[in-house]
């Protein structure tokens, strides 16, 4: 199987000439003419290879690369540029590109470039499925691993239902984590060298849903000035991941229980179906049952994708998971921000541990994330926290009033931030109030001392 390769040349025959060359040779081609039409294909979809002219009449091909690096960091960026633009291909490669091609192009030079790409990438994920059987490197299933006990039983699950070929159903709320499930079943399965391709059905115009997942024939419709092969031929021998597949509307349900069940899609505006060897993973936050009882949904659809079913319990059902899977998204966040954050202070773990989580391991992970970036130390205390969670800025020496709002939080909260707060106001004291002398002595830097002086309400301190 060739690779999936994006092809943005605003000029249309040099357009069509490089699709068809290597459509020829063997690959899947996607051909596009602007870069506005590039960023809407990778925002649905993934790539093995992007191939693209820097200039573009509407966004320009590093605003491509950007994209490129956001939505699929793995994937290989190839920039067509002419000769006296030689300088705006080396900033190219330093924001992200792997190579570059001179224009005039030559064809047969382009093919043998592309397929050497093909070759190493081809090479990659075999040492990455060889690495999977051998030594267990499964990212997906890891981090569900390090989420806690809860969703380590829950791995258990997701490994055995991996095994099979059976289209599986992922329950849980927005932020549960659906995504990381589905990822972790494609990775655990036979299927894990095969492509992995994600759609969020809720984010995709009804108008367009169809022509998405099982492609368009070339003038099936106004626009459709060249045919497009669709998601599910895209994840032939892979997996496709339909999130929010509740928001079908029935005529596409018709279509995609026929994809599941014949495993053949018909292109909008072909006469014939087209075989596919997918395997199916969807995932809602609605009760489909309920909707299939009020005719919203096809009951043999539902039955059809959910052979297998996975429920991910919402992060405020699992309180004791939090504790492994906020140390697990420190360490991602503090890896990607470089800063060497290693720890979370007991105060602060028990903020998050008393939190309800409405946006579930999504809001923690943010949390954390801005945790990291305001920590100037190497562990994340209270001060680094937002005062959403319910640890509010306590009031002034002599008013009286609690030293913390935290209704529901218990004592313990409490406790801490009168015990910083008391601290603080006497490291300060003993240096007539001088911020720096008192900064250097608790071991802070001076902003440090400065937004607790505002969170723990020593405003006349903050203002001296």
């Amino acid at each position: 199987m060739g690779e999936r390769i994006l092809v943005v040349e605003d000029e249309h025959t040099l357009c069509t000439n490089v699709a068809r060359a290597l459509g020829r040779a063997g690959h899947s081609v996607t051909a596009v003419e602007s870069g506005r039409a590039a960023i809407d294909e990778l925002t649905i979809r993934s790539f093995d290879l992007v191939i693209t002219d820097l200039r573009l009449p509407d966004v320009d091909g590093l605003t491509v690369l950007d994209k490129v690096r956001e939505t699929s960091p793995e994937t290989v960026t190839l920039i067509m540029t002419a000769y006296a633009s030689v300088d705006s291909a080396v900033e190219a490669l330093r924001r992200g590109a792997h190579d570059y091609v001179l224009k005039p192009l030559s064809l047969a030079d382009l093919e043998r470039k592309v397929q050497n790409i093909a070759d190493h990438g081809r090479l990659g994920r075999e040492n990455a499925r060889l690495r999977t059987l051998l030594h267990g490197d499964r990212s997906a299933i890891a981090m569900l691993r390090r989420g806690g006990r809860v969703m380590n039983e829950l791995a258990d699950a997701v490994e055995k239902f991996a095994a099979a070929s059976a289209n599986v159903l992922v329950l849980g709320e927005s932020g549960a984590g659906k995504e990381l499930v589905a990822r972790a079943l494609h990775e655990c399965s036979p299927r894990a060298s095969g492509p992995f391709i994600t759609l969020d059905v809720g984010a995709i115009a009804d108008t367009s849903i169809e022509s998405t997942l099982f492609g368009h024939e070339k003038g099936a419709f106004p626009g459709a000035e060249r045919a497009r092969e669709g998601l599910f031929r895209a994840a032939s021998g892979g997996t496709l991941f339909l999130d929010e597949v509740g928001e079908l509307t029935p005529a596409v349900q018709a279509k995609l229980l026929r994809a599941v069940e014949a495993k053949e899609v018909t292109p909008v505006g072909a006469d014939r179906g087209v075989h596919v060897d997918v395997r199916v993973v969807s995932a809602t936050h609605r009760d489909l049952a309920a909707m299939v009882q009020a005719g919203a949904f096809r009951s043999d659809l539902l039955y059809r994708l959910q052979v297998g079913v996975v429920r991910i319990p919402p992060l405020r059902e699992r309180p004791h998971d939090v504790p492994a899977l906020a140390l697990e998204l420190l360490h991602q966040h503090a890896r990607a921000q470089r800063k060497a954050v290693a720890a979370i202070a007991p105060d602060a773990m028990a903020i998050l541990c008393a939190y309800t989580w409405p946006g579930n391991v999504r809001e923690l992970s943010n949390v954390l994330e801005r945790a990291v970036i305001l920590c100037e130390g190497d562990v994340v205390t209270p001060i680094d926290l937002p005062t959403e969670l319910g640890v509010e800025p306590a009031a002034s020496p002599t008013s009286g009033e609690p030293v913390a709002k935290s209704a529901g939080r218990g004592t313990l909260e409490e406790a801490t931030l009168a015990f910083q707060r008391e601290h603080v106001a006497r490291a300060l004291d003993a240096v007539s109030g001088n911020r720096e002398a008192a900064a250097k002595a608790l071991g802070l830097s001076p902003a440090t001392l400065y937004r607790y002086l505002q969170r723990l309400g020593l405003k006349g301190y903050a203002s001296s």
